[in-house]
């Protein structure tokens, strides 16, 4: 996938992205590996993910997410920088964040889920939601069956 990083600020600027796991890990450029920030002498060069301004009359940003699809599933924070030197800086000012939830190959949305293909399993009820290829099994979910929630009789 490709540019699931997205923020809207002034045109004319240079801003990028960093990522972060559950643990508050930060992940390297190349999303190789991650490590608690300043691993090694790292900063922000190390993790930095560029973003590029898109469009006439720009203001808009984007960037990928893992170009390398090292990252594997989970939900990540994503902190976008304005970089003020020529180069990324630990000293740099945070503009925005997010989130974003990955399947290990893109990001998991609202849209996908509810377009593409999902099968429930009646014997154990779990339900698999399938990538655009409708091979690739994104998403699994199984309802809780608890008396007080709901009653489902498979036919």
């Amino acid at each position: 996938m490709a540019n699931e990083i997205h923020i809207d600020y002034e045109s004319g600027k240079s801003l990028y992205a960093v990522r972060f796991n559950s643990a508050g890990q930060v992940a390297l450029s190349d999303g190789s590996a991650f490590e608690d920030w300043g691993t090694n002498s790292h900063d922000a060069d190390d993790y930095n993910v560029n973003l590029s301004e898109i469009g006439s009359g720009g203001s808009h940003y984007v960037g990928d997410f893992d170009a390398s699809s090292n990252i594997s599933a989970g939900r990540y924070c994503v902190v976008v920088f304005l970089q003020a030197g020529a180069n990324p800086a630990d000293g740099d000012d945070v503009i925005g964040s997010g989130e974003i939830i990955w399947t290990g190959t893109g990001e998991l949305t609202a849209d996908k889920m509810l377009a593409n293909k999902a099968v429930q399993t009646k014997s154990t009820g779990a339900i698999e939601y399938y990538d655009d290829d409708c091979q690739t099994v994104i998403l699994t979910h199984t309802p809780d069956d608890e008396e007080s929630t709901i009653t489902r009789t498979p036919s």
